[in-house]
Formats: structure tokens, sequence, C-alpha cells
């Protein structure tokens, strides 16, 4: 009897919702934590000029966002922020990441986006790919991004940036992202 008594009382106990971490960025003055990175950026033997930055002037959420500056000499420059997060317990996850971006100036063509939720932060093309190919960013209208993945683990590296597919200067904005772990 009393065994099943423990039994009954560890089926509702895992039984109950599902746990999740979730935590919001506006970028109020700061990155908040989020780490710059690049790859791809070599232009005839000198690095390209790019920074992500706070930006006062434009916003979605609160007074500032983040402002991404790429001069992509060479068309193949990437930039993105990353942040890694810890999951505990270690497990199976559903991954949710919602933002608002946006373009500098209207442009016949997107900006590439990268957004994704990696196993670990990428240093390498191959390792950034699964974050590539996403609808890109045009138009001076914020727009919101929603993406849904699936992860297992005890960690995982949210990065959000963009892509150069073609020379030029690249000015985009983000705000207010959003990042949700519930546990499966």
């Amino acid at each position: 009897m009393r065994l099943r008594g423990a039994l009954l009382a560890a089926c509702v106990a895992s039984c109950g919702p599902p746990r999740q971490q979730t935590a919001f960025f506006s970028f109020e003055g700061s990155l908040q934590n989020w780490e710059p990175h690049g790859l791809d950026l070599q232009a005839g033997g000198a690095e390209e000029n790019w920074s992500i930055t706070t930006d006062p002037a434009v916003a979605y959420d609160g007074p500032s966002s983040v402002r991404f500056f790429l001069d992509n000499v060479n068309g193949r420059g990437k930039i993105w922020l990353e942040k890694t997060f810890t999951l505990t317990p270690r497990g199976r996850y559903t991954a949710h990441i919602d933002f608002a971006v946006r373009a500098s100036k209207d442009a016949a063509a997107a900006d590439p986006l990268i957004a994704g939720i990696l196993p670990a932060p990428p240093r390498t093309d191959d390792a950034l790919q699964p974050a590539l190919g996403l609808p890109g960013i045009s138009g001076t209208s914020w727009a919101t991004r929603v993406y849904d993945l699936q992860l297992e683990g005890d960690s995982a590296t949210v990065v959000i940036g963009i892509s150069g597919t073609s020379p030029g200067q690249i000015v985009d904005y983000l705000d207010a992202v959003t990042v949700l772990f519930t546990e499966r």
C-alpha cells in the first residue's frame, strides 16, 4: 500500500505544468550581456568595418534598440548577437524566440536575417548554417519575427543578426527580444 501511494505521489508531482525559463531584452542603454560576433569579415586582407551597439534614435520598445552596422565590402559578412542560456534540468525543450526588426531604408532586396537557437556558440560558417536562410529584413517599419524550435541538452545559444549577400553598407535594428524555453 505504501509503495502504491509513493508511486501515485511521484506521478502527480511529475504531471504538473511543464517547467519554463523566460527572459526579455529591450536593450535600454546596453547589450544586456549579449555578445557581438562576426564571420567572413575579411576584404582584401583587412577586416571590414562593422559594429553592434545600442541606438537611442530608433526604438520599438522603450528608449533604445540594437543597431547592426556592416560595411559589407566582400559581400559575405555576417554579424550577430549571441547569448548562451543554461537549461535546468538537462532535457528536451521547445525553444521560442520572438523579436522586432527593421531596416534603415527601403530596399529592393531584403537584408538576410540570422536567427536561431544552436547547441553551442557558432564560430564557423557550418555551425552558423542552421540560423541562416530566413526571410530578410526590409522596410523602415518594425516587423516582428517568431521562431519555435526543438532542442535537447543543458544549454542553448540564441543568435540574432544579419548576413550580407552583396557588397554595400547595411544598417538594421533589433529590439524587444523574448526567449522562452519550455521543458517537454
